[in-house]
């Protein structure tokens, strides 16, 4: 079996992580795979040099084609066996007309089970299958101390990794950890963001500009820490290490369909704190956060047809995502065995999506 597999794997976001790592997932697995690039954001990232090796095979010959971009761009081509492979975050997404684009293929690849009953009440009436995500492993286990923040020492750390988008719910989080913890606390706060279009100082300013816009609307009188913010790009060695300082991740996202920092996070052994009812219920393990369908709000930073107020997606309980922050800290500083215990069980829940693993899993879709 032969696969041309296209994806936007050279744009540097993690929608372009997700591409890599399902291309060597399948190369593992022994697929024949011919990754062909697109390009969204203009950017030309680093990729494996596996990645480049394959490029430089035909695809001529191929049996299937997987289309792992926005599903208006679909195109059914009748030489091959056509898989539209797409996430989306919403109850819903009907009124872009996604599903009109996804039933033109044969078959749709979706990375979680929320995602497909989300499929189904948009109308796709082709087989929805689920291929997850998957991860390199063994990057993670001998993590080397090449960067740190002095600021992380001697505390329990919080971290957060992701894009300044509404949907993030960046406020939500500072909201939750201001408003629970007081400065006098051992406890700290890591973000590692971007913004997309900006530069590393724009977006440090933009995340100053929230940070301050939050803790005056607070006005709780008692003064708050300050968080420790690194913007812009990082390798991912350093970003590694990083990580490594803190203790419990949390992604308190509107929408999420699956968070690859959550589970690199977990592959280091960190529990996560997680938005209830989204695509991460797959395979989080740590403390969901309750959270109830709202409309979607304010997402402007998207596309038109997307995330607008016809939609409804997962809004996170701010006070419970605040008491779950807490209950990890209690956790780790009164009962340590079984704060441990539950980072062996993060770290042995994301070795089950390792590459060869999720390989294995993707041939046989295919092969079904």
């Amino acid at each position: 079996m032969k696969v041309v597999y296209i994806g936007n794997y050279k744009d540097g976001t993690g929608w372009a992580n997700a591409c890599i790592n399902n291309i060597l997932a399948l190369d593992s697995a022994g697929v024949s795979v011919v990754p062909r690039s697109i390009n969204f954001n203009g950017g030309n990232a680093e990729v494996p040099s596996r990645i480049l090796e394959l490029e430089s095979d035909t695809s001529l010959g191929s049996d299937v084609c997987i289309q792992h971009t926005l599903p208006h761009l679909y195109v059914y081509d009748r030489r091959f066996k056509n898989i539209g492979f797409y996430v989306t975050e919403t109850h819903s997404f009907s009124d872009s007309m996604w599903q009109k684009s996804i039933n033109l293929m044969d078959e749709a690849w979706v990375p979680n089970k929320q995602m497909v009953k989300a499929s189904q009440r948009s109308g796709v009436k082709v087989p929805i299958r689920i291929a997850p995500h998957s991860l390199d492993i063994s990057k993670y286990e001998n993590v080397e101390s090449t960067a740190n923040a002095p600021e992380l020492e001697g505390t329990f750390n919080f971290c957060f990794v992701g894009e300044m988008s509404k949907r993030k719910n960046i406020e939500a989080l500072l909201r939750a950890f201001h408003t629970e913890f007081h400065p006098s606390e051992p406890v700290n706060i890591l973000f590692k963001v971007h913004k997309s279009g900006y530069d590393s100082d724009q977006s440090l300013s933009l995340f100053r500009e929230l940070s301050n816009h939050v803790k005056r609307s607070l006005k709780t009188g008692k003064g708050h820490k300050e968080e420790v913010v690194i913007s812009g790009y990082l390798e991912h060695q350093h970003l590694h290490s990083l990580m490594k300082q803190a203790h419990c991740f949390v992604m308190p996202s509107f929408g999420e369909a699956w968070c690859i920092p959550a589970m690199e996070a977990m592959a280091l052994g960190m529990p996560v704190i997680y938005t209830q009812g989204t695509g991460m219920d797959d395979f989080c393990v740590g403390f969901p956060v309750k959270s109830t369908l709202q409309p979607c709000y304010e997402a402007t930073d998207t596309l038109e047809t997307l995330y607008t107020a016809d939609s409804k997606w997962m809004e996170p309980d701010v006070s419970d995502l605040g008491a779950k922050m807490r209950l990890a800290y209690q956790q780790y500083s009164t009962n340590k065995k079984s704060y441990d215990n539950l980072c062996e069980s993060a770290k042995h829940g994301a070795s089950s999506y390792d590459t060869a693993t999720i390989g294995r899993q993707l041939k046989e879709l295919l092969d079904g």
